[in-house]
């Protein structure tokens, strides 16, 4: 409720919060203060309204203090039950009083043992900029009375004098660059970070600095002008960066033609500045051209083309190099998968037990190549041809080591196979050369999901006499990175690829592998609009499609998965969707708390007793992945101790709960609050590796709705699959090419010639 009679205000306000900021002008946080007693009154807050032509809004900034002229209004609200009063203050004139030494302040609260942020605060305040000069001096007597212990000092003046540089703290703050920014590019420069802004302000973009504010500043504090060469060359480093974020690692100049454009505004002739860009980049080798064989000019980034060429010259080198270690006796392959099949046959108490004509291929191709790819649908049996196949390398007695990108198809990895499994990322940080040797066995599972970041740092780790098996399916999500690896790569005539088809994982006569198989096609499959047949189909107004999906998930609800492609559309996310299962289920059973630590009051989380669960990180040390789904069981009256560690070394922590994660059940501590999720639904990309008897996919159209995720889909059921939704916008993304074929790469041209090459010379 807003009072009926605004009035003029001339008020002195430190600003505590940028709510808003834009071209417009911008909003701004902050309370009373008095100058001269330096007094804070933080009882009422006040909201500052700034538009561009009273300040531009990179003027005002978190800790600065300003006087403030305009028309103000008090303002009440209810909130949580308690009311508030807020003076609203339309600014007519600014003017800095004060300026914030965010940069200074932040960097005591860092560097200072004993100086945090409230401390650094009140130093600022008290000595203002000749703050910088008693740090240099290391003048006790004139902060004594805020820091009274002479120890701190004496650390604050040790730190300043060891890592601190007034002139380049003074540099970044008059240069209006902003806190996050400037920290990062010191952390970087260190004492170099004068020289290195001043010799290009677009070193700033580096260091994740938005192409608006970046701009803004270098043209308005660095005086940088429209046509100069560094923001030219930025603007083409920034298009290609953008590029990336859609999954491409090269571009032609056509497809970046738009994006300089816009990013050169108002420059009068942005067509003209993107070839003199060019020919200034490529010169510099900012940028690396390469012609195709289509005539095509493509531009590539020199960290993303360097990284492609090492992974094609990787591949080449497995694929045109003899083993390194040929085995004294050679391995009889037909006699060792025969071998497999009985003890498999005698493991699972079956009469009938034989791997299929495409398995025994497999593994006599994955085992006689240093490099090779198995691939196919969900349930064709890829992971039993991995056992038969680890049954043959055992012969070799190499070190072998199979992993996946993500902890949840690292743990299904172990399940199925029994043997140790870990994420890439694991094997990276964990994995020694001593523990490879000369000639290790690498098995990656879910290799559609590789980036070429990734691959990279693996081929960069993995010694020459590697042997490499990439399993997978293309047309299951592709990776959220930039590149295209394994897509790739199974495109290609002289890669060993052995595809399976033929589906076990559903019984004999199941419609889904049928469907999936014409979805990978590009063909519409034969749906049903019956709620109990297989592979279902209900079109549904997007209105509607949550309460028909909370609806189909009721008639099996222990037996059901929600997968969604977004987390937060209101008409089909995830997010709406668990919000409504947890209040309909739930929200009247327990609920789990937990301690606020600025506070220390109890904090209400979200969860219930009897709420679903996903965990969303990966604790090895308790078997706990990114992925898993579990059930939260019991909420603690009280926090228990439970020792963690080993009864010579205990380690207590405090449980608030106890959950299952499919099967295992485990404490969840204050730590895990914030890395459970409700699991109601999920996005697809968490389930991909998961498998469930009953599917419920609700769809309407949007960015992520294409081939591979009705597939990905589609294929996580085992039993039912039930898509409710715009099924003409599903019949679209069925009867278009998945986006990841459209991806424009590097590594299929790099390879394709290098293979002609190889094949000439032969």
């Amino acid at each position: 409720m807003t009072d009926s009679h605004p009035s003029l205000l001339s008020v002195t306000v430190r600003v505590t919060r940028i709510r808003s900021a834009n071209r417009k002008g911008c909003i701004a946080f902050g309370h009373r203060v008095d100058m001269e007693s330096g007094l804070n009154d933080r009882s009422t807050a006040i909201v500052i309204a700034v538009p561009s032509s009273t300040a531009p809004s990179p003027m005002v900034e978190v800790g600065g203090i300003y006087e403030v002229y305009g028309e103000s209004s008090v303002v009440h609200r209810e909130h949580s039950g308690y009311k508030v009063s807020e003076i609203q203050v339309d600014a007519q004139d600014i003017r800095l009083v004060r300026p914030s030494g965010s940069q200074l302040i932040q960097w005591l609260a860092d560097n200072a043992p004993g100086v945090g942020e409230v401390k650094a605060t009140k130093l600022w305040d008290a000595c203002q900029e000749e703050l910088y000069d008693v740090l240099d001096c290391s003048n006790h007597e004139a902060i004594s009375k805020i820091l009274p212990s002479e120890s701190v000092r004496a650390g604050l003046f040790a730190a300043w004098l060891e890592n601190g540089d007034a002139k380049t703290l003074r540099f970044v703050q008059d240069k209006g660059i902003p806190l996050d920014l400037a920290r990062k590019a010191i952390k970087f420069h260190k004492g170099n970070t004068i020289s290195a802004l001043q010799d290009d302000p677009y070193r700033l973009l580096s260091f994740c600095g938005s192409w608006g504010e970046v701009d803004g500043i270098a043209r308005e504090r660095f005086s940088v002008r429209l046509d100069d060469p560094r923001r030219l060359r930025a603007a083409m480093e920034e298009a290609l960066y953008r590029t990336a974020e859609k999954g491409n690692t090269c571009a032609t100049i056509s497809d970046l033609h738009q994006t300089v454009s816009r990013l050169l505004a108002p420059h009068p002739a942005p067509t003209a500045a993107l070839a003199k860009a060019l020919l200034q980049g490529t010169a510099s080798g900012q940028f690396i051209v390469r012609d195709t064989a289509s005539g095509d000019v493509m531009l590539h980034a020199p960290g993303a083309y360097i990284m492609e060429r090492s992974c094609a010259e990787f591949i080449l080198s497995l694929l045109r190099e003899p083993d390194v270690q040929q085995p004294l006796f050679p391995t009889d392959v037909a006699r060792v998968i025969a071998d497999f099949e009985k003890s498999e046959r005698e493991h699972l108490g079956l009469g009938v037990f034989a791997l299929n004509d495409a398995q025994r291929i497999a593994v006599k191709t994955s085992f006689t190549n240093r490099f090779s790819i198995i691939t196919g649908g969900a349930g064709v049996g890829k992971t039993t041809v991995l056992k038969a196949l680890y049954k043959a390398l055992d012969t070799l007695g190499r070190p072998r080591f199979q992993m996946a990108l993500s902890g949840r198809a690292a743990a299904r990895m172990t399940e199925a196979t029994q043997e140790a499994a870990m994420t890439i990322a694991g094997f990276l940080r964990s994995v020694t050369e001593d523990d490879m040797g000369e000639s290790p066995v690498v098995v990656i599972d879910e290799a559609s999901m590789l980036d070429v970041v990734t691959f990279y740092k693996l081929t960069q780790k993995l010694p020459a006499g590697t042997h490499l098996v990439l399993v997978g399916d293309p047309f299951l999500l592709p990776p959220i990175g930039a590149g295209l690896v394994f897509h790739v790569l199974c495109q290609l005539a002289a890669i060993p690829v052995t595809r399976l088809t033929e589906v076990k994982r559903q019984a004999k006569g199941s419609e889904i592998p049928v469907a999936a198989s014409a979805i990978r096609e590009g063909k519409w499959p034969a749906f049903s609009s019956l709620e109990s047949a297989e592979v279902v189909f209900l079109p549904c107004a997007e209105a509607e499609i949550i309460s028909e999906t909370i609806r189909l998930y009721e008639m099996d609800k222990d037996n059901s998965q929600i997968l969604a492609a977004t987390r937060s559309n209101p008409y089909a996310g995830v997010e709406p969707i668990n919000r409504l299962c947890h209040m309909r289920y739930v929200a009247g059973a327990r609920p789990l708390e937990a301690i606020n630590e600025d506070s220390g009051v109890l904090k209400q989380t979200g969860f219930c007793e009897g709420d679903l669960l996903i965990y969303t990180a990966n604790d090895w040390n308790r078997n706990l992945q990114n992925g898993r789904l579990g059930r939260l069981l019991t909420v603690f009256d009280e926090a228990i101790k439970i020792n963690i560690g080993t009864e010579e070394k205990p380690l207590w922590r405090s449980a608030l709960a106890r959950a299952d994660f499919e099967g295992a059940q485990h404490y969840l501590f204050d730590s895990d609050v914030d890395l459970i999720q409700h699991a109601y639904a999920i996005t697809v990309h968490k389930s991909q590796g998961s498998q469930f008897r009953r599917v419920i996919i609700p769809v309407m159209k949007s960015k992520v709705l294409d081939r591979t995720f009705i597939y990905t889909a589609l294929t996580r059921a085992q039993v039912q699959v039930i898509f409710i939704g715009d099924v003409e916008a599903v019949k679209e993304a069925v009867a278009l090419l998945p986006r990841a074929f459209s991806r424009k790469v590097g590594l299929k041209a790099m390879l394709e010639e290098a293979l002609q090459t190889l094949a000439r010379a032969a």
